[in-house]
């Protein structure tokens, strides 16, 4: 299967896998939609197999929804922000490479998270720092696949590459706020209409 073999590539040769996912026919729409599920899945699991010592949640106190958004939130404003950054300062990359091969770049996250949660069960609170290692350690390699993503998709030199990065970063930030603010509006809109809608009733 080609996204077994193409996430095998990226943990191992992560430089030729980004070259080679701009080949026409490389990135597919569904091999991100799939690690995205991995990506969801793992992330619920990890919370309720990691040891309480690192964790501190139940898994009656996880919530899947609240979970889930903002774990799939941040990576599709990533998307959005990076492409959009990107076409504006001349990167190469095209919307759907971006989308596919950030997805992939999640994989050192799909692959070890489980295994980092089992072993914590094993784990006591003086060995705290056995994983939290791992852990920031696994960060670091999903960061550094980003990295190396934006510097061979759109074709950066690495001052440009975190120049674009930076960009992307607060870009994020801005959709948020708009997403927020936008998100306000509504909700005082439909409570209006609500108040409208009451108001009516009652006088009726």
């Amino acid at each position: 299967m080609n996204l077994l073999r193409n996430s095998r590539k990226v943990l191992a040769h992560p430089f030729e896998f980004f070259y080679d996912i701009q080949v026409e026919g490389q990135a597919k729409w569904r091999h991100a939609i799939i690690l995205l599920v991995l990506m969801a899945i793992v992330h619920l699991l990890k919370i309720s197999w990691t040891g309480y010592t690192f964790e501190g949640r139940a898994s009656y106190q996880i919530s899947v929804v609240f979970e889930t958004f903002w774990l799939i939130v941040p990576w599709v404003t990533w998307c959005i922000s990076n492409w959009a950054v990107s076409a504006i300062l001349d990167g190469e990359g095209k919307f759907k490479d971006i989308v596919v091969s950030s997805a992939y770049a999640m994989i050192p996250y799909i692959v070890l998270s489980l295994p980092l949660a089992l072993f914590s069960q094993i784990l006591t609170f003086d060995e705290k720092y056995t994983y939290f290692t791992i852990l920031y350690a696994i960060y670091l390699w999903v960061a550094f696949l980003f990295l190396m993503k934006v510097k061979v998709l759109h074709d950066f030199q690495f001052g440009k590459m975190l120049w674009i990065t930076l960009l992307t970063l607060l870009g994020m930030l801005i959709i948020w706020f708009v997403g927020f603010l936008i998100f306000g509006l509504v909700n005082q809109v439909i409570d209006f209409v609500i108040g409208i809608m009451k108001e009516i009733q009652f006088r009726l």
